[in-house]
């Protein structure tokens, strides 16, 4: 007799899965390294000046494609703010310049992942709880943005920046890196977290800049994603075959299909 409620999943589906799409949603913070708010009057900010009150808001929508277990292409559509100010640092000099900056940035990105290799020591157990897949990634991303500084006028260096209807760039290009997981719930829903640098080519986007500056200044973002798979494929190789063991007079029984 054959069974009528055949398990959508076996081990070799789990270890080698089909093609998946999946659309997500992702929420997080952002924060930026520029020359507003550096802890030296002489320096630009560094990883070591990142502040807990310049986190801002960023969403995004995505897509992701993984035609196999180790690779995905990801697709994202996000919005950003980022935000900074001298009262922030340790530095007396910098706080009494006083300049402070917000800049929104909406950027399109597409970054290819690559998926840590499992070990499965005991396969019947971690079929049913090893569902964390760690991965790093990299791509190519535009954005626009129009950063707004505020604060007294420094120099004539500063005044000729401000005035001149050239020096900030609209439309900038940056190349997102960075590591996260994700972990799958239920075998269709995913959540995950992620941390995303963006290295750009280019020194204003806080709006200002000084004649020292010898660094491009940097975003990135640190969130949550909710993701549900709406197309999971599983390989021919991969599906479960059943046929009668013994078959009536007359009858042949199908080929099983490797």
């Amino acid at each position: 007799m054959e069974r009528k409620n055949q398990p959508r999943l076996n081990y070799r589906s789990f270890l080698i899965p089909g093609p998946q799409v999946e659309l997500g949603l992702y929420v997080g913070a952002a924060n930026a390294m520029t020359d507003i708010g550096a802890s030296s009057y002489q320096q630009q900010a560094s990883m070591f000046d990142v502040y807990s009150r310049g986190m801002s808001p960023s969403v995004a929508v995505y897509t992701r494609y993984k035609p196999n277990e180790r690779l995905g292409l990801r697709a994202n559509l996000s919005a950003s703010m980022i935000r900074g100010n001298d009262r922030w640092s340790p530095e007396i000099e910098v706080v009494n310049r006083g300049k402070s900056f917000t800049n929104n940035i909406y950027e399109l990105a597409l970054v290819g992942e690559y998926y840590l290799p499992k070990g499965f020591k005991k396969p019947k157990q971690d079929f049913r709880f090893n569902w964390l897949d760690f991965y790093v990634f990299a791509g190519a991303a535009g954005f626009y943005h129009d950063p707004m500084v505020f604060g007294p006028i420094i120099d004539e260096y500063d005044r000729k920046l401000l005035e001149s209807d050239d020096v900030v760039k609209n439309f900038q290009f940056a190349i997102p890196m960075g590591l996260g997981l994700k972990w799958n719930i239920a075998s269709e829903w995913t959540i995950g977290l992620d941390f995303n640098f963006r290295y750009t080519f280019f020194d204003y986007l806080d709006g200002f800049r000084r004649p020292y500056s010898d660094r491009n200044d940097f975003y990135f973002t640190t969130g949550i994603s909710i993701g549900y798979i709406f197309e999971n494929n599983s390989r021919n190789t991969n599906r479960m075959i059943t046929r009668k063991v013994f078959s009536g007079k007359g009858n042949k029984t199908p080929p099983i299909r490797n």
